[in-house]
């Protein structure tokens, strides 16, 4: 019964339902976890910030091929475009 999205390229909204299921379904946050930290997942975080969602990035849930390119991610996310939480943080944010 869960909605599946299959995407074409790094970020999750470009040509896909993704925006028209989550307006359809009233909502306006996007929580993001995934991979790659500072391609897929930072690319989906702008994506959803430049469509006005408001963008939560998981800090901790989020994985990287490079370690030297999370904390420049992170920074940039963090400053721009989302709010950057651990998975706690966004736990305890959605109690």
């Amino acid at each position: 019964g869960e909605i599946v999205i299959h995407k074409p390229s790094y970020g999750a909204f470009y040509d896909t339902p993704l925006e028209t299921i989550l307006r359809n379904l009233g909502k306006d946050t996007v929580i993001i976890c995934g991979t790659i930290t500072n391609v897929c997942c930072g690319t989906t975080a702008r994506q959803a910030y430049e469509r006005s969602f408001k963008v939560v990035f998981g800090s901790d849930v989020t994985s990287i091929d490079d370690p030297d390119m999370r904390e420049p991610e992170l920074k940039v996310l963090r400053k721009n475009f989302a709010k950057v939480l651990t998975a706690d943080e966004i736990i305890e944010m959605l109690k």
